[in-house]
């Protein structure tokens, strides 16, 4: 073999496939985009905290966070603790770079969310548990946060039971579709009935209406005055102005046959009435 055909047989063996440096390019750059995958962090979900606990926990886990109210009224969280997590950017589950900072859209502590981020706040509306048995109506209400509730009897003549949970809600205060915008300051009030009993037609009625008063006897017919006896008096007045008859004593009465006498009656004056009870000589 010649020496030129040695050193061509040389440079065909040295020289490596264009294929294999190719595939080593594309290698390198899966290998440095799976590390940029690697590097970034699954955001977790802080909705429904407490701002405080939020963001001690967003730091801890490597964020930076800031926060604004979640409402249409812009009022700054000077006390965190006051206040709860509704929204979150970036949202749970996205997959951020660490550091990424996370910002909290909240409201004020027993404040409903609004529907989205920087729209007003909705409030829930107390829900109707007339007809509903008491444990039912209470439990509904708690749903709403109303957990404050006084009952009493819709009848005031009829005492509530020690055990009234299946007694029947006929009237409640506040009623309902009315918002609920302090659940806290706000009590509900059920009047119920037992079961099988009609409600009555107005709060604190009678179901057992006393019986009616009997008509007052009528007065009885006035006694018409006898008739004075001929020569039993003396004309004039006496001291209550109106009589014309005159007697000297009780005996004179008695004799005239005119006992007793009463007010306004011929001889009749208050000298002959010692009780002052209007009848004059009476016994």
């Amino acid at each position: 073999m010649g020496l030129s055909a040695v050193w061509l047989l040389l440079l065909v063996v040295s020289d490596p496939p264009e294929e294999d440096a190719g595939t080593d390019a594309e290698t390198v750059a899966a290998d440095v985009e799976e590390t940029e995958e690697e590097e970034l962090v699954t955001v977790p979900d802080y909705a429904g905290q407490n701002l405080a606990a939020a963001v001690e926990a967003a730091r801890a886990d490597g964020y930076a966070t800031v926060s604004h109210d979640a409402t249409d009224e812009d009022v700054s969280q000077w006390r965190e603790e006051n206040w709860t997590v509704c929204f979150q950017t970036p949202g749970a589950g996205s997959a951020v770079a660490p550091g990424t900072e996370i910002d909290f859209a909240v409201v004020r502590e027993d404040t409903p969310c609004p529907p989205a981020d920087g729209l007003p706040v909705v409030h829930p509306k107390v829900p109707s548990v007339l007809e509903l048995p008491h444990d039912e109506a209470v439990e509904l209400l708690a749903s709403y946060a109303l957990t404050d509730v006084a009952v009493n009897s819709a009848y005031r003549d009829v005492e509530l039971p020690d055990g009234y949970g299946d007694w029947i809600v006929c009237f409640q205060r506040p009623g309902a579709g009315e918002e609920i915008t302090e659940p806290e300051e706000l009590e509900a009030r059920l009047s119920l009935t037992e079961p099988g009993v009609d409600c009555p037609a107005f709060e604190n009625d009678r179901l057992n209406p006393p019986e009616p008063a009997p008509e007052p006897a009528p007065d009885p017919d006035p006694v018409p005055a006898p008739e004075p006896a001929p020569g039993s008096a003396s004309g004039g007045s006496g001291d209550d102005g109106g009589s014309w008859a005159h007697y000297e004593n009780c005996d004179a009465v008695r004799a005239a046959g005119r006992a007793p006498l009463y007010v306004g009656e011929p001889g009749y004056r208050k000298g002959l009435d010692r009780d002052g009870d209007g009848i004059a000589c009476e016994t």
